[in-house]
């Protein structure tokens, strides 16, 4: 989706097709430049952390200043939405997690803000009587553990949906609207006398969350963050909505539903192919950026033991002859498992010769990453997209 928006701002006509919705709809709705150094300690500067990358890492092919220059551009692009995002490379934060760990955090929305464990001051969390996605006791138990000052307390919701368990999108639309905003107000003020700051799972609006949130901050007189919770995400919906709408303003289209196909021959791919109901349509590119995921979003498939494909223009895949870990909680060598780029994120086979000249690969199908132990997940998405439309 970054990678489209920055195509359609250059004047590119550009289509992007998607099997789905991608990652944002069940992550955080935050960006994680680089979130851990060597030993798995939180990493205070993402900035800090880079000079230490390999050569084939996704993020060091990208470069530093394509990663500024994307970090700026996205932050630019969530502004033009009214739905600001906080932060720079040069430190972190500290956020609570759901469950009350600590998510080391690059760029955040500025509703997270305020839930910098780091900052003085209790952390108040609310408990939600009759909403099951978020459990303030766990949550703020684990917090203390790991000394800092949380606690719980009930907050009643009004106007519920009455014969179903409510999700987080459904609150979200509900403090969309003013007068929900001032019921709400109303209804907890007075439980929230000695709060200094308070965090709610991440349910303060949907398509108005900046306008939501600073309105039922001043309307309690208490600083207010959002904790992500279990999908469907808020937040990621708020991104998705945002870079969707950055790339229709310029003239783009995006289609979710078809699987693409490629479409081409050895030389040179001339498109891909999307299966409709109808059949294939097929779309003609002179560029095509490829940002499919990996394992868990379909961009690799594993068909048989030992054997892995990229499926749609079948690109050599490095891996290894190892594929997990002997313990489950470190690190699996297929995580790095991906296609190999040159800087241009242009395609490689296993001598380094570029095999298609119109083809970019970005995001999680790149090799050479563990994005999830680096916490370097959103950084590569960002990074790699915007070197690949640099270099078209």
């Amino acid at each position: 989706m970054f990678a489209g928006a920055l195509a359609a701002r250059k004047g590119a006509h550009t289509l992007v097709v998607a099997r789905g919705l991608g990652g944002t709809h069940v992550g955080p709705g935050v960006v994680e430049v680089w979130g851990y150094d060597g030993v798995r300690r939180l990493a205070g500067s993402p900035e800090d952390e880079l000079g230490r990358l390999e050569s084939k890492h996704p993020l060091a092919l990208a470069g530093r200043l394509a990663l500024r220059e994307a970090v700026s551009e996205f932050q630019k692009m969530c502004a033009a939405a009214a739905y600001p995002l906080a932060g720079s490379l040069d430190k972190n934060f500290f956020l609570p997690t759901a469950m009350g760990a600590v998510r080391p955090t690059c760029l955040a929305p500025e509703s997270f803000v305020a839930g910098e464990v780091r900052q003085s001051g209790e952390l108040t969390l609310a408990r939600l009587p009759g909403f099951r996605d978020f459990f303030a006791d766990l949550a703020a138990a684990n917090l203390s553990a790991a000394g800092y000052s949380a606690r719980a307390i009930s907050l009643d919701l009004p106007d519920t949906p009455a014969r179903r368990d409510s999700f987080a999108t459904d609150l979200a639309r509900l403090f969309d609207s003013p007068q929900y905003r001032e019921k709400v107000a109303a209804q907890w003020r007075d439980s929230l006398k000695g709060v200094t700051r308070l965090g709610l799972p991440a349910i303060l609006g949907l398509r108005q969350a900046a306008a939501a949130r600073r309105d039922v901050q001043e309307k309690l007189g208490v600083e207010l963050f959002e904790i992500p919770i279990l999908p469907p995400s808020v937040p990621g919906i708020r991104l998705f909505d945002a870079l969707k709408r950055a790339i229709e303003d310029s003239g783009g289209r995006v289609t979710i539903g078809p699987r693409a196909t490629g479409w081409g021959d050895r030389q040179q791919i001339s498109g891909i192919g999307a299966e409709t109901a109808g059949g294939v349509r097929f779309y003609a590119a002179r560029h095509i950026i490829l940002a499919t995921g990996g394992f868990r979003h379909g961009g690799l498939d594993a068909p048989e033991p030992g054997l892995v494909r990229e499926t749609v223009f079948e690109l050599p895949v490095a891996t290894g002859e190892q594929w997990f870990a002997p313990l489950y909680w470190e690190g699996h060598p297929y995580a790095r498992f991906g296609v190999r780029v040159n800087e241009k994120m242009q395609p490689l086979n296993s001598n380094g010769k570029v095999i298609y000249e119109n083809v970019r690969v970005v995001g999680g199908l790149l090799a050479g990453a563990d994005r999830d132990r680096e916490g370097s997940r959103e950084g590569i998405d960002l990074a790699t997209a915007y070197a690949a439309i640099s270099n078209l």
